[in-house]
């Protein structure tokens, strides 16, 4: 269950390192979604298509594809920061449901040299 969750932050941080999509997630605590089972689960399940979306989740959901596929391109560097914590959060505690999250978002795996290098980085 702590694995569903990391992988719920993680896509709520995702989503909100685009500072062109929504800048109120500029101040997202990720340290409370990452230290709550329930929550990350809850927004794991929207973002995999297996329960029922909050405003946030909705959004997260949408912008996590191309969140993904850019490695943060667009975010602003307080937006990365987020992103990178709860990417790393979410592998450190489940490998499996991070690479879930990934093989939905990434199939073809087309950006995952890029993304492990800003986990990695930062940059």
């Amino acid at each position: 269950m702590r694995d569903w969750l990391l992988c719920v932050c993680l896509l709520t941080v995702v989503v909100s390192c685009y500072s062109q999509y929504n800048n109120r997630y500029e101040n997202f605590n990720a340290d409370a979604i990452i230290q709550n089972e329930r929550i990350l689960l809850a927004y794991y399940k929207c973002v995999m298509d297996k329960g029922p979306c909050t405003k946030d989740g909705k959004n997260f959901k949408r912008v996590l594809p191309e969140t993904l596929s850019t490695a943060c391109a667009g975010c602003t560097s307080k937006q990365k920061a987020v992103v990178r914590k709860l990417l790393l959060g979410i592998k450190a505690k489940s490998e499996l449901r991070f690479q879930e999250l990934l093989d939905k978002y990434d199939p073809d795996r087309s950006n995952r040299d890029d993304l492990y290098r800003f986990l990695i980085t930062g940059v």
